[in-house]
């Protein structure tokens, strides 16, 4: 299968969704080189993948992960993107707590960062969040709390072998960028994802809509950020119902103001742990606040508690005031915890 695969692709023909999952399949029972790998990647690459096959691949790829269906009022929402943007302070992470806090389910995907000072597993971890569950845990842990984080690694064994060959290549692929944000193993239909380059912004919501999700907004921040910017303006196509739109975002739609960006600078996961809880806990004002307003109005918008972005805004201006949101933060800390060490 994948000799064939490789043919085809090497002449610019597309693959279709039996042979991608011929492929996956291939990968995941160990019957596909390193070697073989790295020229699927490559291959595929250079070809250009198309809408179709980046869908094919999600599902491929869904389909080989260990999935789980937690019990939860509501539908649930992930915040997970590609990563590789210009480094901030983790804000998806502390977006994720804001729409829990507000009562949308999250099942927040991530993993170790490949291409920033922290990736959300990195942060939560300095947080005191356990992170490393499995997927029953991970299931109990979002009925519990409302809010779970799904480890990746623990998911996604195709991934696993997939990373190896790539991390030689020393180059982007499709894998751990586009597809990563598109395979919740807890089958999240809403979604804000962050892409790192503006041209991903229409090539992902058009997949997002091949692949039936109910309500996403995928959003590029035009000064290189991989979420919505409060320096300047965003790239953003929303995905509802079978559809796409795209417009620009600017912070003034939101009712805030624009800052720079040595004013949204992270640090390490250490550092960026203690800006989330400083957010949380109301003492962070400024500009990595606002911009965690202008991302938690994305969620609420597509979660459903908000109808426009300038409401969410204030919505989740309230949840972080109220003290909800950090009260969130201990909740997830404390019920991670207790499934991790055996607790029902």
């Amino acid at each position: 299968m994948i000799r064939a695969a490789l043919r085809k692709l090497t002449v610019g023909e597309q693959l279709n969704e039996e042979e991608v999952f011929g492929v996956i399949g291939g990968v995941r029972r160990g019957e596909i080189t390193d070697v073989q790998i790295a020229g699927f990647l490559v291959a595929l690459l250079m070809k250009g993948p198309t809408i179709r096959e980046v869908a094919s691949i999600a599902r491929a790829m869904h389909a080989n992960c260990a999935q789980i269906s937690p019990q939860v009022q509501g539908e649930l929402i992930d915040t997970c993107g590609t990563g590789g943007g210009r480094t901030t302070f983790n804000c998806s992470t502390t977006v994720a707590l804001v729409a829990a806090a507000a009562g949308i389910p999250v099942a927040k995907h991530g993993s170790r960062s490949l291409s920033s000072s922290s990736g959300s597993a990195d942060v939560l971890e300095k947080l005191g969040v356990a992170i490393d569950l499995t997927p029953p845990q991970a299931e109990k842990l979002i009925e519990a709390a409302g809010i779970g984080f799904l480890y990746a690694p623990n998911f996604h064994p195709v991934m696993h072998k997939v990373l190896p060959p790539e991390m030689a290549l020393g180059i982007k692929t499709i894998f751990y960028t586009i597809i990563g944000p598109l395979i919740n193993p807890a089958h999240a239909r809403r979604h804000v994802l962050g892409v790192y380059r503006p041209e991903l912004v229409s090539m992902v919501a058009d997949v997002l809509v091949e692949l039936d999700f109910r309500h996403a907004l995928v959003v590029h921040g035009l000064d290189g950020l991989d979420e919505i910017s409060v320096i300047g303006k965003t790239s953003a196509a929303e995905v509802k119902d079978g559809w796409a739109k795209k417009y620009e975002l600017d912070p003034g739609d939101f009712g805030l103001p624009r800052y720079t960006y040595e004013e949204l600078a992270g640090g390490d996961a250490q550092q960026n742990a203690d800006l989330v809880r400083a957010i949380l806990a109301g003492q962070e004002r400024g500009a990595r606040r606002d911009m965690v307003l202008a991302n938690a109005a994305a969620a609420l918008l597509v979660g459903g508690k908000a109808a426009d972005l300038r409401t969410g805004a204030k919505l989740a201006a309230e949840v972080i005031d109220s003290g909800a949101a950090r009260q969130k933060l201990d909740q997830l800390i404390s019920e991670s915890n207790r499934i991790a060490s055996g607790g029902g």
